[in-house]
């Protein structure tokens, strides 16, 4: 058993099956334990994640909902980076690109000149 399971100590020395079963572990069983490992694995690749880069969950709504969430944003009067508004609003970047585009061509917001002149 220790080899079909990958010598796996914490599986091979957990209690034996159901005794009327035999001296192995049900098959229902042995695959909880074996997901429960992949799923612990799975949580530790996400802490490594998040410790590196974060991770960003998109929201999915319609276009004119992010229109609107992004103009509330914008009458904060803060300078705004693309990136900012991914991060706050959590919309993908060619939304929240095409919108400020839309936005700026309508004159409803402008591109702020000290910005602008960096780099």
């Amino acid at each position: 058993m220790a080899k079909l399971l990958n010598n796996r100590p914490e599986i091979v020395n957990l209690p034996v099956g159901i005794p009327h079963m035999g001296p192995l572990m049900p098959i229902p069983v042995m695959k909880y334990l074996l997901l429960r490992e992949e799923l612990e694995q799975i949580k530790q690749r996400l802490l490594e994640l998040e410790d590196g880069e974060k991770v960003i969950v998109l929201k999915e709504i319609t276009r004119e909902e992010a229109k609107k969430e992004m103009q509330q944003l914008f009458e904060s009067g803060r300078t705004l980076y693309y990136s900012d508004i991914v991060k706050e609003l959590r919309l993908d970047l060619e939304t929240v690109v095409d919108i400020c585009n839309e936005l700026q061509k309508n004159k409803e917001i402008g591109i702020d000149a000290r910005v602008s002149q960096v780099g």
